[in-house]
């Protein structure tokens, strides 16, 4: 499964992913991973959640974060869902030049059973189409 976090900038999608992804822990099965491009957020996502700041592993597109993805799922087959803030700017892609990005994310969740949840960051009349299934 993919889900997004839908709104324009700082209508408050980073805090309600992180308090999401607080809450998750009482839910999911599996490993929870919270990833984004700050460590802005670090001491906000409770200590059972791994935190993790893609910048530093060197991830600045969106080829490298898909295959930073697999690897962290490769290496642990106990993650059962990953929060995604800001994939967009890791990605230094615009939300609409971004569909292989989400076809990848489905093709992972269905091959591996990860569930995603991405923040998107976009006033809601400019959403790509291919971004509506995921609401």
């Amino acid at each position: 499964m993919v889900k997004i976090v839908y709104g324009a900038k700082g209508s408050g999608k980073t805090k309600r992913i992180i308090d999401m992804a607080n809450e998750s822990i009482e839910s999911v099965a599996g490993n929870i991973v919270f990833i984004t491009d700050t460590n802005r957020y670090m001491f906000d996502v409770k200590y059972q959640i791994r935190a993790l700041n893609v910048t530093e592993h060197k991830i600045f597109d969106e080829e490298a974060l898909i295959g930073f993805i697999k690897g962290l799922i490769a290496g642990n087959h106990d993650i059962g869902l990953i929060y995604i803030d800001g994939a967009y700017r890791i990605a230094k892609k615009d939300i609409s030049e971004m569909q292989s990005f989400y076809d990848a994310l489905e093709e992972i969740s269905q091959n591996q059973k990860v569930d995603f949840v991405v923040c998107v960051s976009s006033d809601l009349p400019e959403m790509p189409e291919f971004l509506k299934k995921y609401l």
